[in-house]
């Protein structure tokens, strides 16, 4: 099975899901296992298109990225925290 446009892909998420709970050895799961190779597939050729991909990380040597917090701790924790 060959999966060509996003319509089909979106069909085969949603027959796959149908089939997900097939008895083992049954038609049903042979046909799920082959669903879920092609949607691989259709995954690992259109990786880049949605994916979010890693930051630039702009201090080498470090595990800093742009949407790392200043101070730890949820947001709502902030006004807990003491200076010292």
């Amino acid at each position: 099975m060959i999966i060509s446009t996003k319509a089909e892909y979106e069909a085969a998420a949603e027959r796959a899901n149908a089939l997900s709970d097939a008895p083992e050895g049954s038609p049903a799961a042979a046909e799920l296992a082959a669903l879920v190779c092609a949607l691989r597939k259709w995954d690992e050729v259109h990786a880049g298109e949605n994916a979010h991909g890693p930051e630039a990380n702009p201090e080498p040597g470090t595990n800093r990225s742009p949407d790392d917090l200043l101070v730890s701790g949820l947001p709502g924790n902030l006004g807990k925290l003491k200076a010292d």
